[in-house]
């Protein structure tokens, strides 16, 4: 889009209002304070330090709830989300947990769970549109 005040072009989103990088990186930040949640917590709420060795569906549902509330707060862009949901789990796996030989492992399965809190994120951000255009803001 062009910016008349700044005579150039500047990418911005669909409803004209910010940045796009600005938006992306907002998005990545929530979805990465989201998802290293789920690990911070996992202890209190499962018992285990690590939420996929919970038992029962403590780390599915963690991450569609963090996914939804990540999906509410900031819609767009989804790539932002799955990059973010990475970049928490794995950063909260480096900084607070020992590192083991199977930490590659563990983060090729976190490219699958991080579907599931993509999922949930893309849900959400349907139905905050939705909401949006059905009152008219």
């Amino acid at each position: 889009m062009y910016d008349r005040e700044r005579r150039s072009c500047r990418a911005v989103d669909s409803d004209g209002m910010r940045p796009m990088r600005a938006r992306a990186r907002h998005t990545l930040l929530i979805a990465a304070a989201a998802s290293a949640l789920v690990w911070a917590f996992s202890p209190w709420l499962s018992g285990h330090s690590e939420p996929w060795d919970a038992e029962g569906p403590y780390y599915v549902g963690a991450l569609v709830v963090a996914g939804t509330v990540a999906g509410l707060l900031a819609p767009k862009p989804l790539w932002a989300h799955y990059l973010g949901t990475l970049i928490g789990q794995l950063g909260y796996e480096v900084v607070f947990l020992r590192i083991g030989p199977l930490f590659v492992l563990g983060a090729a399965f976190l490219l699958a769970y991080s579907i599931v809190f993509l999922v949930a994120a893309a849900a959400a951000a349907h139905l905050r549109g939705r909401m949006q255009a059905d009152s008219g803001v």
